[in-house]
């Protein structure tokens, strides 16, 4: 734990960062690992470093010291975790536990904007076990296969806490996923004061849903270049009016839909109009505003690029260990902004101000790899094998015999 250094200060080091993300997983997540050398602790200090470096966890294994083998690290935790897709909810419930609690009590309480979005983690090959584990989508990095997560996200002034994920299934729909991240929001009984969703969630169910609950919220509507949304993009300024969605299982529903035009005025390498079209519902205000309001909502897909950055790599097909590894990321991810603003901040004559520099997710990588290689201790040398010793030896008599 934090502690006071010679000049009365309390200071956070490495080792009580890795402290903290440690006993988190310690208390949160209870895997079943016994072993001479790898233990709980042991498995849990290898994964972290290699989220913070970017690795593997057999090259974690063969930089450090005092770690059993990548093999049998792997071997143990495979063992640990859920065997089939549908077992998966129990690892789910342990991760959606372990995500908050660092978080302070009072930051939950107060009333918050909500993202909701999918995050695709490319993945190559055929599905271990059973189909439902990959989802397909649009081609990126080399494959159409993924590893598909969903997340709801807080968003409060500058803070942005993941508050539940969930492993998506093939068979999914947008509104079950909803369904599931809602029934563990109900549970953390967040104050919702708006829910920005991805255009992927643009279906009558999800709408219907969120009306259901009487949740203001804003949903981008797919547009197409001919028919549909797009018949409305006309005139010269943004308006708001009502479009009516027909599906032949779910009938028709009526939404409300903010046109925005936007001008790029140069930005974007665009020097016109672009249009915009947003479902609404309990969200009365121009539709300019609402296009700002939306804008929010990308925190969500930067809070992506910083999952992957702080995301171990492996080449398993082993869904439950892909799904512990990127909770293990959103872990690493909700203490860093938890310490940020309780240790990143600079005295103002108006009180606090955060340092966004101070202490960056480069930063903390940084603190977790040195204080297990501290604590483990590294591999330094590397010894010449026996056996090349010896020929050598033998190679430089006969040399010298003849």
């Amino acid at each position: 734990m934090p502690t006071k250094n010679e000049d009365g200060l309390i200071a956070l080091t490495s080792a009580d960062v890795l402290d903290f993300a440690l006993s988190t997983l310690l208390t949160g997540v209870k895997l079943y690992i016994n072993g001479y050398k790898c233990t709980a602790e042991n498995v849990y200090e290898i994964i972290l470093k290699a989220s913070a470096g970017q690795t593997s966890i057999n090259d974690v294994c063969d930089d450090l010291k005092g770690t059993p083998k990548g093999n049998t690290v792997l071997g143990q935790l495979h063992q640990a975790l859920p065997q089939k897709v549908n077992d998966l909810w129990r690892l789910e419930v342990q991760l959606n536990r372990v995500l908050l609690l660092n978080v302070p009590r009072r930051m939950l309480r107060v009333r918050c904007d909500l993202a909701i979005d999918l995050v695709l983690v490319p993945y190559h090959g055929k599905p271990a076990k059973d189909a439902e584990e990959v989802k397909r989508s649009a081609a990126r990095e080399g494959t159409t296969h993924f590893h598909c997560y969903a997340t709801a996200y807080m968003v409060y002034k500058d803070c942005r806490i993941t508050l539940a994920m969930t492993f998506v299934r093939k068979s999914d729909t947008m509104l079950k996923i909803v369904r599931r991240l809602f029934k563990r929001l109900d549970v953390l009984e967040i104050r919702i004061k708006k829910v920005y969703l991805d255009k992927g969630f643009y279906s009558i169910g999800v709408i219907r849903f969120l009306k259901a609950r009487d949740l203001p919220f804003i949903i981008p509507a797919i547009t197409h270049k001919k028919g549909g949304v797009s018949e409305l993009f006309i005139g010269r300024a943004s308006y708001s009016t009502s479009y009516t969605l027909r599906n032949q299982e779910l009938g028709a529903e009526t939404v409300d839909l903010a046109i925005a035009r936007k001008y790029s005025k140069g930005r974007y390498r665009r020097k016109r109009s672009k249009w915009f079209a947003y479902v609404t519902y309990r969200v009365r205000t121009h539709p300019l505003h609402i296009f700002q309001f939306y804008r929010r909502r990308f925190g969500i897909e930067s809070s992506y690029r910083q999952m992957n950055r702080v995301r171990a790599r492996t080449s398993s097909t082993d869904p439950a260990l892909r799904l512990l590894y990127a909770g293990a990321a959103f872990l690493i991810l909700n203490l860093w902004v938890v310490l940020k603003r309780r240790w990143a901040c600079d005295v103002h004559r108006q009180g606090k101000r955060h340092n966004h520099r101070g202490f960056t997710i480069l930063r903390m990588c940084h603190f977790l790899i040195r204080a297990i290689e501290h604590h483990l201790g590294t591999v330094d040398t590397i010894h010449e094998p026996i056996v090349v010793r010896s020929l050598m030896a033998t190679r430089a008599s006969v040399g010298s015999g003849g």
